[in-house]
């Protein structure tokens, strides 16, 4: 073969090189990319032990706050989860129990008001709570009300409650104020007694 033909088929050579190495490296990326996905809050926390969480909209600010954006704040006991979502450093939060599905947080609500912040009309339909758009309620409720001078408590009970977890971001460790502080479940004996209310959870667990 003549030095001509060498270098000619050298050339050949080169230029298929040229047109495979990329597409090889894409495919590369794109499978380094699907292996890198952001895995789901289910598996983030079914990995996890037993114990207190928080996740936020907003990666961890490393300052003098609790927490940035809208927060979960819950305490994990095997499958299901029992805290409340809110935002922190104010008293705007809604208390949760629940099961974490892939990215969803599928179970009941529960909003204590007071005096000045009474709701005019406790909405039974489905209706976003917060600004962010994450948490769903519906089929709500008053539970039980508590009469003292000029100040009234009302507990508020929404059936559905499911909150979009995903994309939150999950923290070293959990500096809101812990879930059993702010959300007290324990009515069941009063509820029943002033609306007939009955729970159902409660009810399952003793058949």
């Amino acid at each position: 073969m003549s030095g001509w033909n060498r270098l000619m088929g050298l050339m050949g050579l080169l230029s298929g090189l040229i047109i495979i190495y990329p597409a090889l490296s894409l495919i590369a990326v794109q499978q380094q990319g699907n292996t890198n996905a952001a895995p789901t809050a289910e598996k983030v926390l079914a990995t996890r032990l037993d114990g207190t969480y928080q996740l936020c909209t907003e990666p961890d600010p490393k300052d003098w706050q609790t927490g940035a954006g809208v927060c979960l704040n819950v305490v994990k006991r095997s499958s299901t989860v029992d805290g409340y979502y809110g935002y922190p450093h104010s008293d705007n939060f809604v208390c949760l129990q629940g099961r974490v599905t892939a990215d969803q947080l599928s179970g009941r609500g529960l909003i204590v008001v007071w005096s000045g912040r009474t709701w005019l009309d406790v909405p039974e339909e489905t209706f976003t709570w917060d600004e962010e758009g994450r948490l769903s309620l519906g089929q709500g409720r008053i539970i039980y009300r508590e009469e003292q001078e000029d100040n009234h408590i009302s507990w508020i009970i929404f059936e559905h409650a499911q909150l979009d977890m995903e994309g939150l971001y999950l923290y070293s460790d959990s500096r809101m104020t812990p879930p059993s502080q702010l959300c007290n479940w324990q009515f069941q004996g009063r509820m029943k007694a002033w609306s007939g209310y009955s729970d159902p959870q409660t009810e399952q667990s003793t058949d």
